[in-house]
């Protein structure tokens, strides 16, 4: 059986199955013990025996489990809380000494043959009890760490899943702001070219379909194939080309091989978007540079634009801390962000291990 078969068992067939082995463990230790004063053709008296001790030491473990451990455990803690748990503490006690002495003296003696005690010569009540309390006292213990170090899993569990949760949704949220400002520009642009009745608008249409279509399909998961994100980019700024009528200038420069990378989707279109917004696109002399260079593990992403100081756009976008926050989920401890924001110019430098 496989360690993650074994996780999906039942809780209950968990305890089943330790109990089992330890009975089959101390039948064979008291079996094979020479010293042990039960004739070796007697092995139906080992077995109802080690069950019967055994008993005893399951109710010192769930009455810990149960009655001791569960009541330390509900918040808000209050002296009533311990109140029953020592109220249950007692109560397994008495149920230990009560049980054992029940098998001892009416079943092991008369019926099976076993007295526990033959050789003590100072058995009292008071020595019973002490020694019951004693002996299963580690049971107790055993509960009590089982109870405390199950509930500590069982909160971290949910603190994971919770934080997955918010990570998911915020994420989700992130990439929903992506939308309304690429759409935004892109559904201007194209107006525009519908309006003076040019002839790239079908074709824009076309490309803003395929970007949707990405958005809306691909673009919802955590990570998507670089290569993809790539042709996304690529498409973007062909559909600015067409909306400037080819008055763009982009220095464009991929190094590297694309071999399956995975990267998180609109990631770099954010800071694309933000120099076709706030850049100057139509100058020959600041186009906006552009450089990707790959490796099998890593990227480094480079953007340089000159500021457009006649028309500033004051409205607003997803901005760089949305992008920061989203390197915070996804690339925590693997990226490196520096923005350089000088008064003509804007350059971004990323490092992402991917």
């Amino acid at each position: 059986m496989s360690y993650s078969r074994f996780r999906a068992l039942p809780e209950w067939s968990t305890h089943v199955l330790v109990w089992t082995l330890l009975v089959v463990k101390d039948v064979a230790s008291m079996y094979y013990n020479p010293a042990y004063p039960v004739p070796k053709t007697a092995i139906a008296t080992y077995w109802l025996l080690v069950i019967g001790y055994t008993s005893i030491s399951a109710g010192a473990f769930y009455g810990s489990v149960f009655l001791v451990a569960r009541p330390l455990l509900t918040a808000p803690f209050s002296w009533r809380q311990y109140s029953w748990a020592l109220g249950g503490l007692l109560t397994t006690l008495l149920s230990i000494i009560l049980w054992r002495y029940t098998l001892e003296m009416h079943l092991f003696k008369p019926v099976l043959g076993f007295d526990n005690y033959s050789r003590n010569k100072m058995l009292t009540i008071a020595w019973f009890i002490r020694n019951s309390v004693f002996y299963y006292a580690d049971y107790i213990t055993y509960g009590l760490l089982y109870t405390f170090i199950k509930r500590h899993f069982i909160n971290e569990q949910l603190r994971r899943e919770t934080e997955q949760a918010r990570t998911s949704a915020e994420l989700a949220f992130l990439r929903s702001q992506l939308n309304p400002h690429f759409l935004f520009n892109t559904i201007n642009d194209i107006y525009a070219l519908v309006y003076c009745k040019s002839e790239e608008a079908p074709r824009a249409l076309l490309k803003l379909s395929e970007l949707l279509r990405y958005v809306l399909h691909e673009a919802r998961h955590d990570y998507v194939l670089l290569a993809r994100e790539l042709d996304y980019l690529h498409s973007l700024i062909d559909l600015q080309r067409i909306g400037a009528k080819d008055n763009l200038y982009i220095d464009y420069q991929l190094q590297g091989s694309i071999n399956g990378q995975m990267i998180a989707p609109l990631l770099l279109v954010s800071f694309v978007e933000n120099a076709f917004k706030h850049g100057v696109l139509s100058d020959p002399l600041h186009p906006i540079c552009l450089t990707i260079n790959l490796t099998e593990t890593t990227l480094d992403f480079q953007l340089n634009n000159h500021k457009n100081q006649q028309h500033k756009d004051h409205t607003g976008g997803i901005g760089l801390a949305n992008v920061q926050r989203r390197l915070a989920l996804l690339y925590s401890g693997r990226h490196r962000l520096e923005v350089i924001d000088h008064p003509t110019d804007y350059r971004i430098n990323l490092h992402l291990d991917l």
